[in-house]
């Protein structure tokens, strides 16, 4: 008995050395991967990587924490549990927090003067990255202490309500911004390093007043407002993602911006994503065959929501002759009206098969429905493209045999620019380039 203790004793002890031997770049690779309760669990085995763990400058309580806390406990065991061992862990900590993970789970609303006071403590620790996502069904209103958050590089929140203190002058070093379904108070937001800013699904975006001079990627996805004159003068602007959600009303669309005046500002765009009810907002007038300002800088652009009404087809028509380097052209069909008259004459003017589309080398075509709007753009592609070598047309699965080998045939007829110029037909989903 006396020699198996002696043994049990020296493998602990060996284990603890090697633990404790290990470099500290490898002990904080280890604690990078491994679940955060897991991590407080390990550190029973050696003294020495428990304060390293106590000093360990990145903390996730993701959702993974949440559910491994939330396993067989009712709701209001997880509550109090959840809570216990967030405090217990934080307040163990010493130095700074760099990075902070917060997956916020669905708490009674008592206790969300908890996660006020976790932020209260963060705002002491020097936190660089912040990321709180509100899973539950409330949202969650952003404490005052967020604001004061001076190191912050990194920001991302999902499901809060954002209303600044009227003191608040900005995050003089943050860099990214990701809001998700936030709602916005009265906010004037400074941030003068900022180079990506995506705001997703949000509401109260009229409140917000944005100065971001280095703002180089924007992305504005179905938020209930568009106003863009916050980011016509970002000058290093190169990606941009735009979208409007359906039935958003004329009135919620902010000021009206014609192609000419956006595009006039955002010439040093590289990629540009936009879908077919933005492309309508910009039909503001009369929409030229080119722009004033050329994109001498755009690589690869993407439209989607696409029906070829007349605005968007003169739209989509005028940015491809105005993209003058462009190389990636890709379009996804929402829905056509097969014989509208207006968008048909305005493809089958004579003077459209004599415009020029240089640069453009692939095409693809999604969710194509056969429609003759979709022939006849195909026809003006190939007519006008010099540099063209592909063109992918991705069928919809709607599409019948017979009709798809008819449309294949008339494609195949049609003069080319290009010598280069190949066709390709595959169902939807399938792999290409």
């Amino acid at each position: 008995m006396m020699g198996k203790s002696s043994e049990t004793t020296a493998t602990e002890g060996d284990m603890e050395d090697r633990i404790s031997s290990l470099p500290r770049n490898v002990i904080d690779l280890i604690l990078d991967r491994v679940p955060i309760r897991d991590a407080a669990r390990a550190s029973l085995l050696s003294s020495k990587w428990r304060d390293v763990l106590a000093e360990y400058p990145h903390l996730r309580f993701n959702q993974q924490f949440s559910n491994s806390i939330a396993r067989n406990r009712l709701p209001s065991e997880f509550n109090n549990d959840y809570v216990h061992i967030v405090n217990r862990i934080l307040l163990q900590h010493f130095g700074p927090i760099l990075k902070f993970v917060l997956d916020l789970p669905e708490l009674h609303p008592m206790r969300l003067s908890d996660v006020d006071q976790w932020m209260l403590f963060l705002s002491r620790k020097g936190v660089r990255e912040l990321t709180l996502d509100n899973s539950s069904s409330s949202p969650y209103k952003l404490p005052a202490y967020i604001f004061s958050f001076s190191e912050l590089t990194y920001l991302k929140t999902s499901r809060c309500i954002f209303r600044p203190p009227t003191t608040f002058e900005g995050f003089g070093k943050l860099n990214r911004l990701i809001l998700v379904e936030v709602t916005f108070g009265s906010s004037v937001l400074n941030v003068p390093q900022l180079v990506i800013l995506i705001l997703r699904n949000c509401s109260g975006v009229h409140h917000l007043n944005v100065s971001a001079p280095q703002l180089q990627k924007l992305t504005l996805y179905e938020n209930d407002y568009l106003a863009l004159d916050n980011y016509m003068i970002c000058k290093k602007l190169a990606y941009v993602y735009l979208a409007l959600p359906n039935g958003i009303q004329q009135h919620r669309q902010g000021e009206r911006i014609s192609l000419q005046e956006l595009f006039g500002c955002w010439n040093t765009l590289t990629n540009a994503y936009l879908d077919g009810r933005f492309l309508k907002h910009l039909a503001a007038g009369i929409i030229p065959e080119r722009l004033p300002t050329t994109m001498d800088c755009l690589r690869q652009l993407m439209l989607f929501r696409i029906s070829f009404d007349l605005d968007q087809t003169a739209c989509i028509l005028c940015l491809l002759q105005s993209s003058l380097c462009l190389q990636k052209f890709e379009i996804w069909i929402e829905s056509v009206a097969d014989n509208d008259v207006t968008v048909l004459n305005y493809l089958e003017e004579p003077s459209r098969m004599n415009q020029t589309i240089d640069g453009l080398q692939t095409v693809k075509i999604r969710y194509f429905k056969g429609s003759k709007p979709e022939v006849l753009f195909i026809k003006l592609l190939l007519a006008c493209s010099a540099s063209l070598e592909k063109i992918y047309i991705e069928e919809d699965e709607k599409l019948r045999l017979n009709e798809r080998l008819r449309i294949a045939k008339e494609l195949m007829r049609f003069s080319r620019a290009s010598t280069k110029a190949e066709m390709m037909f595959q169902p939807l989903n399938s792999a290409s380039t």
